[in-house]
């Protein structure tokens, strides 16, 4: 029996040990890049140190855009909060931290997501996210009365369904928890558990809080960059790893597939750290990929698109809701905050389709409903596929020219808007 009670003890002091050396050492620098890119983010915002004039929000495509250090007077600093798809509930939550912890309040926030993030509703739960079962949040009442329901209806009235399994990263599971687990670790690393409860309700709530109680650890919340530790190519830097950063910025060098991310992940995350400091928050995912993957994968959405066709018939669209445009909207109002809407470009033959050019024209009516925020567009809303990677974002002479226009056509009607809606409060 003491054997044993000495047994527990002795785990029990190795994992404290373990606890508190991952608190104390820069652990998040041997994590893999996305939960670095997420915890990045999160301890720029809570350190305070924000002082930008305009805030971008928005999704990993809107990653790609630069921030900008203002010239002179007439000009605004910009800083690109975009995080990776996250849901569209958490945009407001974003800002209210960004806010409550301390960081100069901006004068302007620049809203630049995708479709689906800002015209399709909030979406199902976080329990049920393909809405199979439900399509809002319930209380646990409600939902315990729906799961007995289903009970006897399954087991007495109904034969089993099979569930969707697919396979991902090496293993079976259900299509749900897959879908949870890509994206929802990221929320579960911008927010604390305090966070959480006061952002959710009902069985969301139940849900979100039971997926953040193991974060606590720091053992598990980094337990990626604890079996990263136990190699030691993780844990080289480079003196000149700065000059690797710039020098793979270059779409020549992307291209020519010299530029891959170091085998050593501590450099790896060093450079990701560099390229978002010097470009006040811009990071583009893109980039990371092999250019043989980009190229293979680019003709053959050629090939598919030649074969697309687009309906033309209304009752066939996803329906537009703008509840979350004009949630933020309410929300920056409060706060005394000014909004704004990028519309970002897209691939020319998608953008083109009638149920793009139908939900344009929607945005278009829903701005000159709200005459106090702006809606800004690009020269063109439509780009060739060759400055894609996939059917989403951007490649590097995607990302060059997104910016070059950013910078030289967006900002300019920004800076104009921003300002006379300052002189006429």
């Amino acid at each position: 029996m003491l054997s044993k009670f000495k047994g527990i003890l002795l785990v029990f002091v190795l994992f404290s040990i373990l606890e508190i050396v991952v608190r104390i050492v820069d652990t998040h620098y041997l994590e893999q890049p996305e939960i670095f890119f997420v915890n990045l983010k999160k301890q720029y915002v809570e350190s305070g140190r924000g002082d930008a004039d305009i805030l971008i929000i928005g999704d990993s495509r809107s990653m790609a855009l630069a921030g900008y250090q203002k010239q002179n007077d007439s000009e605004y600093s910009v800083y690109n909060h975009s995080l990776p798809a996250m849901g569209p509930k958490y945009y407001r939550f974003f800002i209210e931290k960004y806010l409550r912890s301390g960081n100069k309040k901006p004068k302007m926030v620049l809203f630049a997501a995708s479709p689906k993030l800002y015209s399709a509703g909030y979406g199902a739960p976080l329990y049920d996210p393909t809405g199979k079962h439900v399509s809002q949040n319930e209380s646990l009442s409600e939902y315990i009365q729906r799961r007995w329901n289903e009970g006897w209806e399954k087991n007495l009235f109904r034969s089993k369904e099979s569930e969707k399994i697919i396979q991902y990263s090496g293993k079976q599971d259900n299509f749900d928890q897959i879908l949870w687990e890509f994206f929802g670790h990221r929320y579960l690393h911008q927010f604390s558990i305090s966070e959480l409860w006061e952002q959710y309700d009902g069985v969301e709530r139940i849900f979100i809080i039971s997926k953040a109680i193991p974060l606590l650890y720091e053992t598990y919340r980094f337990h990626g960059a604890i079996r990263n530790a136990l190699s030691l190519e993780n844990w080289k830097l480079s003196k000149d790893y700065t000059d690797r950063s710039k020098f793979c910025e270059a779409c020549a060098n992307i291209e020519a597939g010299i530029c891959l991310p170091s085998h050593s992940q501590r450099e790896d995350n060093h450079i990701i750290e560099d390229q978002i400091t010097r470009h006040h928050g811009k990071y583009n995912i893109s980039n990371r990929v092999k250019p043989e993957l980009v190229q293979f994968a680019r003709a053959k959405y050629k090939e598919e698109m030649k074969l697309e066709t687009y309906s033309k018939d209304p009752a066939t669209w996803e329906p537009v809701n703008f509840q979350v445009m004009e949630d933020l909207i309410q929300f920056s109002k409060e706060q005394g905050i000014h909004f704004g809407f990028v519309y970002l470009p897209w691939i020319d033959q998608k953008e083109r389709a009638p149920e793009v050019q139908a939900r344009k024209q929607k945005l278009l009516e829903f701005f000159r409903s709200h005459p106090d925020s702006g809606l800004f567009f690009f020269p063109s809303s439509e780009y060739p596929i060759d400055l894609f990677v996939d059917l989403i974002h951007y490649d590097c002479r995607g990302e060059t020219r997104v910016n070059q226009e950013f910078q030289k056509n967006v900002l300019p009607q920004v800076f104009s808007f921003l300002k006379k809606h300052q002189n006429s409060n």
